[in-house]
């Protein structure tokens, strides 16, 4: 059964969609560094400006990981074994994305997440977490190749939220 709303999702599943979604919008960002038909309409240093665009927002891939796996219970030792760091390294670079507080409270975890949303259309960014799965399901259809997943799943990301 799709979402409905906030309410039927928890914090921790309100940090995975954010997850869901900066990855989606690296993917877009990327998706514009993949044609070379319009190449001779980019200024210069555009295709470095478009690859540093799609890093920022891939960098927010990786911290948004990063809370996703806290909320889970991931152990700061496991997620420094990842960082090839030792955990008192990794909790002064990355303890500040711990949002252990909001796992009850989807819509605050949300208020936290949708301010930095990556997205170039705002849209998939709205004020219900629940709305912004469902705009990421339509986002996976048409991205999904037919001979990779044969039906698609009708909600991949909401249903597994």
């Amino acid at each position: 059964m799709p979402l409905r709303s906030a309410d039927d999702m928890t914090g921790t599943q309100v940090a995975r969609l954010g997850l869901s979604n900066a990855a989606a919008a690296t993917i877009d960002r990327l998706l514009l560094i993949v044609s070379t038909i319009d190449d001779d309409r980019r200024p210069p240093a555009g295709l470095a400006r478009d690859a540093l665009d799609a890093l920022r927002t891939m960098n927010k891939v990786v911290a948004r990981a990063v809370m996703t796996e806290m909320m889970r219970g991931t152990a700061d030792e496991d997620l420094a074994d990842v960082f090839d760091m030792d955990p008192f390294t990794f909790v002064r670079q990355y303890g500040h994305l711990n949002a252990g507080h909001l796992a009850d409270d989807p819509r605050a975890m949300w208020e936290q997440l949708r301010p930095t949303c990556p997205a170039a259309i705002h849209d998939t960014c709205p004020d219900d977490p629940a709305a912004a799965a469902h705009h990421l399901d339509e986002w996976m259809h048409r991205h999904l190749d037919p001979r990779e997943a044969a039906p698609p799943p009708p909600h991949p990301v909401s249903a597994g939220l």
